[in-house]
């Protein structure tokens, strides 16, 4: 080859070794589809955020409130579960030994001081607590009609199984009972015993059979 190259004129022998070179360049160069493939690969993964689901009454029951362990907040003056705040634990530990020995006056200020059921209001025109004994809650709910109406008793059911598993995580008691009133008339009264409750995969428990298996009475028709 270099004595081919040695009998061409300059110009060809220029000629020549460029071509040779573009030869070179396209061996080494990536093609287009490559480069992209290419970079695609070297791209930063996205990050995917996984948001919880709105509640609404197709799933108010399956969610709620974490268990207050009163016996933990008596024996320690700051938050052992990494989740409530160091304001809320202080009244925990304060109060945890009147909520121990069952003091009522302690539950009323405990229900109301947390407020349990506050994100519930979004779902009734109105909420009430009460303490009438040590081993017993009771809440009633005013109905707000476009729920009442479209689907009646999911909606009664779906609130008071919440009601009843925020206030069992709250306090030490054995029941809620749970009254929900329209236009001032009872339309579901239940009791939920703790027992009941315990052992339940609400993710896939419906509403209604666990109210009617606690007993609930609602109003006609």
């Amino acid at each position: 080859m270099s004595e081919d190259i040695n009998r061409m004129s300059p110009d060809s022998t220029n000629e020549l070794l460029k071509k040779m070179r573009a030869i070179t360049n396209d061996l080494w160069r990536e093609s287009p589809d490559v480069a992209a493939e290419t970079k695609e690969k070297t791209k930063k993964p996205e990050k995917v955020v996984v948001k919880s689901p709105e509640i609404g009454i197709d799933n108010l029951w399956m969610t709620a409130d974490e268990t207050i362990d009163w016996t933990d907040a008596l024996a320690h003056e700051y938050p052992t579960d990494g989740l409530t705040n160091m304001r809320l634990w202080s009244f925990y530990h304060k109060e945890a030994e009147e909520v121990l020995s069952g003091n009522v006056k302690a539950y009323a200020e405990v229900l109301r001081k947390s407020n349990p059921l506050g994100e519930l209001m979004a779902f009734s025109k109105g909420i009430t607590m009460r303490a009438p004994s040590a081993d017993r809650l009771e809440a009633q709910f005013n109905c707000k009609p476009e729920y009442l109406e479209s689907d009646g008793k999911k909606y009664l059911c779906a609130m008071g199984v919440r009601i009843a598993r925020d206030l069992l995580a709250c306090l030490p008691v054995s029941e809620v009972g749970v009254k929900a009133v329209a236009d001032e008339e009872t339309v579901m009264e239940v009791t939920y015993t703790r027992e009941q409750m315990m052992h339940r995969n609400f993710s896939f428990l419906d509403p209604v059979a666990l109210t009617e298996e606690c007993g609930a009475t609602f109003r006609e028709a």
